[in-house]
Protein backbone atom coordinates (compact mmCIF):
# COMPACT_ATOMS: atom_id res chain seq x y z
CA UNK A 1 0.00 0.00 0.00
CA UNK A 2 1.67 3.11 -0.59
CA UNK A 3 1.04 6.69 0.21
CA UNK A 4 -1.00 7.94 -3.17
CA UNK A 5 -3.55 5.41 -2.62
CA UNK A 6 -4.41 6.90 1.09
CA UNK A 7 -4.54 10.00 -0.58
CA UNK A 8 -6.84 9.25 -3.33
CA UNK A 9 -9.24 7.55 -1.28
CA UNK A 10 -9.51 10.49 0.62
CA UNK A 11 -9.87 12.84 -2.29
CA UNK A 12 -12.60 10.16 -3.83
CA UNK A 13 -14.71 9.95 -0.37
CA UNK A 14 -14.34 14.18 0.38
CA UNK A 15 -15.66 14.84 -3.43
CA UNK A 16 -18.22 11.94 -4.39
CA UNK A 17 -16.30 10.96 -7.55
CA UNK A 18 -13.06 10.18 -9.53
CA UNK A 19 -13.68 12.71 -11.87
CA UNK A 20 -14.14 15.24 -9.08
CA UNK A 21 -11.18 13.77 -7.26
CA UNK A 22 -8.59 13.82 -9.94
CA UNK A 23 -9.45 17.56 -11.02
CA UNK A 24 -8.68 18.43 -7.21
CA UNK A 25 -5.43 16.75 -6.90
CA UNK A 26 -4.58 17.29 -10.78
CA UNK A 27 -4.22 13.83 -12.23
CA UNK A 28 -5.68 11.99 -14.94
CA UNK A 29 -9.45 10.28 -13.79
CA UNK A 30 -7.55 6.95 -14.85
CA UNK A 31 -5.15 6.77 -12.64
CA UNK A 32 -7.16 7.48 -9.71
CA UNK A 33 -8.99 4.66 -11.04
CA UNK A 34 -6.45 2.29 -11.41
CA UNK A 35 -5.08 3.70 -7.65
CA UNK A 36 -8.55 2.96 -6.59
CA UNK A 37 -8.77 -0.93 -8.19
CA UNK A 38 -4.73 -1.36 -6.74
CA UNK A 39 -6.08 -1.04 -2.78
CA UNK A 40 -9.10 -2.57 -3.43
CA UNK A 41 -7.65 -5.49 -4.86
CA UNK A 42 -5.15 -5.49 -2.26
CA UNK A 43 -7.74 -5.29 0.60
CA UNK A 44 -10.01 -7.84 -0.71
CA UNK A 45 -12.45 -5.49 -0.30
CA UNK A 46 -15.11 -2.88 -1.94
CA UNK A 47 -14.28 0.70 -0.62
CA UNK A 48 -16.56 2.53 -3.26
CA UNK A 49 -19.84 1.57 -5.06
CA UNK A 50 -19.73 3.23 -8.44
CA UNK A 51 -23.47 4.86 -9.59
CA UNK A 52 -24.21 7.22 -12.26
CA UNK A 53 -23.87 10.66 -10.03
CA UNK A 54 -20.28 9.75 -8.74
CA UNK A 55 -19.31 6.93 -5.67
CA UNK A 56 -20.55 5.92 -2.19
CA UNK A 57 -18.51 4.35 0.25
CA UNK A 58 -19.50 0.88 1.46
CA UNK A 59 -19.59 -0.03 5.16
CA UNK A 60 -15.74 -1.31 5.10
CA UNK A 61 -15.02 1.97 3.02
CA UNK A 62 -16.12 4.00 5.67
CA UNK A 63 -14.02 1.84 8.30
CA UNK A 64 -11.06 2.48 6.16
CA UNK A 65 -11.34 6.03 5.77
CA UNK A 66 -11.54 6.67 9.39
CA UNK A 67 -8.16 5.06 9.38
CA UNK A 68 -6.91 6.54 6.08
CA UNK A 69 -7.81 10.30 7.98
CA UNK A 70 -5.92 9.27 11.21
CA UNK A 71 -2.56 8.23 9.07
CA UNK A 72 -3.02 11.58 6.55
CA UNK A 73 -3.33 13.55 10.06
CA UNK A 74 -0.36 12.12 11.75
CA UNK A 75 1.90 12.37 8.37
CA UNK A 76 0.87 15.79 7.85
CA UNK A 77 1.86 16.73 11.39
CA UNK A 78 5.54 15.14 11.18
CA UNK A 79 6.11 17.02 7.92
CA UNK A 80 4.95 20.32 9.61
CA UNK A 81 6.50 19.76 12.81
CA UNK A 82 9.84 18.78 10.87
CA UNK A 83 9.40 22.06 9.26
CA UNK A 84 8.61 23.90 12.37
CA UNK A 85 11.74 22.55 14.56
CA UNK A 86 13.88 23.56 11.74
CA UNK A 87 12.56 27.18 12.54
CA UNK A 88 10.37 27.40 9.28
CA UNK A 89 6.93 29.47 9.53
CA UNK A 90 4.82 27.09 7.47
CA UNK A 91 2.33 24.10 8.17
CA UNK A 92 -1.35 24.23 8.98
CA UNK A 93 -3.59 23.86 12.41
CA UNK A 94 -7.12 23.60 12.76
CA UNK A 95 -9.54 24.86 15.80
CA UNK A 96 -12.99 24.71 16.21
CA UNK A 97 -14.42 27.59 18.22
CA UNK A 98 -17.75 28.22 19.80
CA UNK A 99 -19.02 31.86 19.38
CA UNK A 100 -18.37 32.79 23.04
CA UNK A 101 -14.47 32.35 22.53
CA UNK A 102 -14.69 33.61 19.26
CA UNK A 103 -15.99 37.20 20.49
CA UNK A 104 -13.65 36.63 24.21
CA UNK A 105 -10.10 35.68 22.91
CA UNK A 106 -9.59 34.82 18.94
CA UNK A 107 -9.20 38.50 18.60
CA UNK A 108 -6.35 38.92 20.57
CA UNK A 109 -5.13 35.29 19.62
CA UNK A 110 -5.69 35.81 15.79
CA UNK A 111 -3.43 39.33 15.83
CA UNK A 112 -0.55 37.37 18.09
CA UNK A 113 -0.66 34.19 16.01
CA UNK A 114 -0.16 35.75 12.47
CA UNK A 115 2.48 37.88 13.93
CA UNK A 116 4.25 34.46 14.37
CA UNK A 117 3.37 32.75 11.89
CA UNK A 118 2.37 34.62 8.56
CA UNK A 119 2.70 31.68 6.21
CA UNK A 120 0.77 29.17 8.01
CA UNK A 121 -2.58 27.85 7.29
CA UNK A 122 -5.03 28.75 10.25
CA UNK A 123 -8.43 26.44 9.96
CA UNK A 124 -11.06 28.15 12.12
CA UNK A 125 -14.43 27.00 12.80
CA UNK A 126 -17.53 27.30 14.84
CA UNK A 127 -19.20 25.16 16.69
CA UNK A 128 -19.69 23.02 19.58
CA UNK A 129 -18.04 19.67 21.00
CA UNK A 130 -20.18 17.81 20.53
CA UNK A 131 -19.95 18.28 16.70
CA UNK A 132 -16.49 18.23 16.71
CA UNK A 133 -15.61 15.09 18.83
CA UNK A 134 -15.09 12.56 15.74
CA UNK A 135 -12.76 15.00 14.36
CA UNK A 136 -10.25 15.96 17.80
CA UNK A 137 -10.21 12.18 18.20
CA UNK A 138 -8.91 11.20 14.66
CA UNK A 139 -6.65 14.43 14.47
CA UNK A 140 -8.19 15.75 11.65
CA UNK A 141 -9.04 19.10 14.41
CA UNK A 142 -6.19 20.24 16.83
CA UNK A 143 -8.08 22.15 19.32
CA UNK A 144 -11.52 22.88 20.30
CA UNK A 145 -12.12 25.91 22.65
CA UNK A 146 -15.49 26.07 23.81
CA UNK A 147 -17.74 25.21 26.84
CA UNK A 148 -17.24 21.38 27.55
CA UNK A 149 -19.92 19.80 29.60
CA UNK A 150 -18.53 17.80 32.47
CA UNK A 151 -19.98 14.32 31.26
CA UNK A 152 -18.44 14.34 28.13
CA UNK A 153 -15.17 14.08 30.14
CA UNK A 154 -13.21 10.74 29.02
CA UNK A 155 -9.62 9.34 29.28
CA UNK A 156 -8.69 10.37 25.65
CA UNK A 157 -9.16 13.65 26.05
CA UNK A 158 -6.66 16.58 27.61
CA UNK A 159 -8.86 19.27 28.93
CA UNK A 160 -8.19 22.92 30.24
CA UNK A 161 -10.21 24.79 31.86
CA UNK A 162 -9.71 28.62 30.97
CA UNK A 163 -12.39 30.55 31.88
CA UNK A 164 -16.11 30.63 33.66
CA UNK A 165 -19.07 32.19 31.29
CA UNK A 166 -22.83 33.02 32.06
CA UNK A 167 -25.98 32.71 30.19
CA UNK A 168 -28.11 35.55 29.95
CA UNK A 169 -31.82 35.99 28.81
CA UNK A 170 -31.03 38.41 25.60
CA UNK A 171 -33.94 40.83 23.54
CA UNK A 172 -33.06 43.04 20.67
CA UNK A 173 -32.42 46.82 22.35
CA UNK A 174 -35.89 48.74 23.06
CA UNK A 175 -37.15 45.14 23.40
CA UNK A 176 -40.70 45.55 24.71
CA UNK A 177 -39.82 43.63 27.60
CA UNK A 178 -36.80 45.05 28.43
CA UNK A 179 -38.14 46.62 31.58
CA UNK A 180 -39.02 43.57 32.79
CA UNK A 181 -38.96 43.29 36.66
CA UNK A 182 -39.90 39.55 37.37
CA UNK A 183 -39.92 36.12 35.83
CA UNK A 184 -43.76 36.53 35.68
CA UNK A 185 -43.08 39.03 33.31
CA UNK A 186 -41.95 36.35 30.70
CA UNK A 187 -44.88 33.75 31.34
CA UNK A 188 -46.23 35.09 27.45
CA UNK A 189 -42.94 35.67 25.51
CA UNK A 190 -41.56 33.57 22.87
CA UNK A 191 -37.92 31.97 22.28
CA UNK A 192 -35.62 31.34 19.56
CA UNK A 193 -33.45 28.10 20.80
CA UNK A 194 -30.29 28.21 19.64
CA UNK A 195 -27.67 25.10 19.39
CA UNK A 196 -26.50 25.24 23.16
CA UNK A 197 -25.78 21.50 22.07
CA UNK A 198 -26.11 18.96 19.32
CA UNK A 199 -27.69 15.96 21.75
CA UNK A 200 -30.53 16.62 23.62
CA UNK A 201 -30.17 20.22 22.70
CA UNK A 202 -34.10 21.16 23.06
CA UNK A 203 -34.17 19.46 26.63
CA UNK A 204 -31.25 21.45 27.40
CA UNK A 205 -32.63 24.55 26.65
CA UNK A 206 -36.10 24.08 28.05
CA UNK A 207 -34.48 23.25 31.42
CA UNK A 208 -32.59 26.41 31.33
CA UNK A 209 -35.75 28.18 31.14
CA UNK A 210 -37.57 26.24 33.42
CA UNK A 211 -34.71 26.28 35.94
CA UNK A 212 -35.61 30.10 35.65
CA UNK A 213 -39.27 29.47 36.62
CA UNK A 214 -40.42 29.08 33.09
CA UNK A 215 -42.47 26.09 33.43
CA UNK A 216 -43.75 26.29 29.62
CA UNK A 217 -41.69 28.38 27.54
CA UNK A 218 -43.31 28.68 23.94
CA UNK A 219 -40.49 27.99 21.73
CA UNK A 220 -40.99 29.06 18.27
CA UNK A 221 -37.90 29.15 16.05
CA UNK A 222 -34.58 26.66 16.25
CA UNK A 223 -31.36 28.07 15.29
CA UNK A 224 -28.25 26.52 14.70
CA UNK A 225 -26.58 29.46 13.11
CA UNK A 226 -24.73 32.48 15.37
CA UNK A 227 -25.70 34.95 12.23
CA UNK A 228 -29.43 33.33 11.82
CA UNK A 229 -29.70 34.08 15.65
CA UNK A 230 -28.98 37.76 15.94
CA UNK A 231 -30.64 38.26 13.04
CA UNK A 232 -34.04 36.87 14.69
CA UNK A 233 -32.97 38.67 17.30
CA UNK A 234 -32.53 41.64 15.85
CA UNK A 235 -35.77 41.52 13.56
CA UNK A 236 -38.38 40.52 16.05
CA UNK A 237 -39.47 39.98 20.00
CA UNK A 238 -38.20 36.97 20.61
CA UNK A 239 -36.15 36.30 23.19
CA UNK A 240 -33.32 33.77 23.55
CA UNK A 241 -30.52 32.78 26.14
CA UNK A 242 -27.36 33.30 25.03
CA UNK A 243 -23.69 33.60 26.32
CA UNK A 244 -22.68 37.03 27.95
CA UNK A 245 -19.65 37.35 25.21
CA UNK A 246 -22.49 38.50 23.11
CA UNK A 247 -23.36 41.83 25.39
CA UNK A 248 -19.03 42.71 25.58
CA UNK A 249 -18.56 41.77 21.85
CA UNK A 250 -18.67 45.06 19.78
CA UNK A 251 -20.71 44.15 16.94
CA UNK A 252 -23.36 42.15 18.88
CA UNK A 253 -23.24 44.18 21.93
CA UNK A 254 -24.72 47.09 19.61
CA UNK A 255 -27.94 44.92 19.14
CA UNK A 256 -28.68 43.08 21.81
CA UNK A 257 -29.41 43.73 25.72
CA UNK A 258 -29.82 41.19 28.67
CA UNK A 259 -32.77 41.40 30.51
CA UNK A 260 -31.41 43.17 33.49
CA UNK A 261 -34.56 41.36 36.27
CA UNK A 262 -33.40 37.89 35.06
CA UNK A 263 -29.76 36.87 36.94
CA UNK A 264 -27.17 35.53 34.46
CA UNK A 265 -27.11 31.77 34.60
CA UNK A 266 -24.07 29.60 35.62
CA UNK A 267 -23.05 27.47 32.60
CA UNK A 268 -20.52 24.96 31.74
CA UNK A 269 -16.70 26.63 31.40
CA UNK A 270 -15.13 27.00 28.74
CA UNK A 271 -11.90 24.79 27.83
CA UNK A 272 -9.63 23.87 25.80
CA UNK A 273 -9.83 20.35 24.30
CA UNK A 274 -7.75 18.40 22.77
CA UNK A 275 -6.42 14.15 22.13
CA UNK A 276 -4.43 13.54 25.39
CA UNK A 277 -2.48 10.95 22.96
CA UNK A 278 -1.82 12.84 19.82
CA UNK A 279 1.43 15.30 20.34
CA UNK A 280 1.05 18.73 19.09
CA UNK A 281 3.22 21.01 16.42
CA UNK A 282 4.87 23.28 18.07
CA UNK A 283 2.46 25.83 15.82
CA UNK A 284 -0.90 24.15 17.64
CA UNK A 285 1.43 24.11 20.66
CA UNK A 286 1.48 28.03 20.15
CA UNK A 287 -1.42 28.51 19.68
CA UNK A 288 -3.09 27.18 22.83
CA UNK A 289 -0.69 28.77 24.61
CA UNK A 290 -2.22 31.88 23.20
CA UNK A 291 -5.67 30.53 24.01
CA UNK A 292 -5.07 29.85 27.56
CA UNK A 293 -3.18 32.88 28.37
CA UNK A 294 -6.01 35.24 26.40
CA UNK A 295 -8.92 32.92 28.42
CA UNK A 296 -6.99 32.99 31.64
CA UNK A 297 -6.66 37.14 31.64
CA UNK A 298 -10.53 36.96 29.97
CA UNK A 299 -11.92 35.31 32.80
CA UNK A 300 -9.77 37.31 35.52
CA UNK A 301 -10.30 41.22 33.87
CA UNK A 302 -12.70 40.47 31.38
CA UNK A 303 -13.52 41.85 27.63
CA UNK A 304 -11.58 45.18 27.93
CA UNK A 305 -8.87 43.80 29.21
CA UNK A 306 -8.76 40.76 26.67
CA UNK A 307 -8.83 42.64 23.82
CA UNK A 308 -5.78 45.40 25.17
CA UNK A 309 -2.43 44.09 24.04
CA UNK A 310 -0.92 41.36 25.53
CA UNK A 311 1.50 41.12 28.30
CA UNK A 312 5.03 41.10 26.22
CA UNK A 313 7.34 40.00 29.25
CA UNK A 314 7.65 36.19 27.74
CA UNK A 315 6.30 34.74 24.58
CA UNK A 316 4.00 31.86 25.29
CA UNK A 317 6.23 28.65 24.67
CA UNK A 318 5.61 25.24 24.19
CA UNK A 319 5.18 23.49 27.68
CA UNK A 320 7.59 20.84 28.31
CA UNK A 321 5.33 18.56 29.46
CA UNK A 322 1.97 19.27 27.36
CA UNK A 323 0.73 17.18 24.65
CA UNK A 324 2.87 18.57 22.46
CA UNK A 325 6.05 18.12 24.54
CA UNK A 326 5.28 14.48 24.41
CA UNK A 327 4.50 13.48 28.42
CA UNK A 328 0.27 14.73 28.37
CA UNK A 329 0.23 17.73 30.91
CA UNK A 330 -2.91 18.84 31.48
CA UNK A 331 -2.42 22.00 33.52
CA UNK A 332 -4.03 22.40 36.90
CA UNK A 333 -7.27 23.82 35.06
CA UNK A 334 -7.62 20.71 33.40
CA UNK A 335 -6.80 18.27 36.24
CA UNK A 336 -9.24 20.11 38.91
CA UNK A 337 -11.71 19.29 36.15
CA UNK A 338 -10.93 15.88 35.95
CA UNK A 339 -11.46 15.71 39.63
CA UNK A 340 -14.63 17.39 39.42
CA UNK A 341 -15.89 14.51 37.17
CA UNK A 342 -14.97 11.44 39.75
Amino acid sequence: MKLSHLRDVLAVAEFGGLRAAGRHLKIPQPVITRSIREIEHELGATLFERHARGTRLTDIGRVFLHRATIVDSELRRARDEVDQLKGGGKGQVSVVLSAASIMAIFPTVLSKFRDRYPDALLKVAEGLFQAVENEILDGSVDLYVGPFNRSNFFHQLAVEQIFNHRRVVAARKGHPLSQATSIADLAQARWIRPALSIRNSEADFEFVLRDMGIADPKIVMHTRSTLATLVAIMESDLLTVLPQQWLEFGVTANCITALGAIEPMAAAPVCIVRRRDLPSTPMAEYLADLMRRAGERYGRDGMAASRSKPDTKSEPEVHKNSPAGQTGRRGKGADDHAKAQG
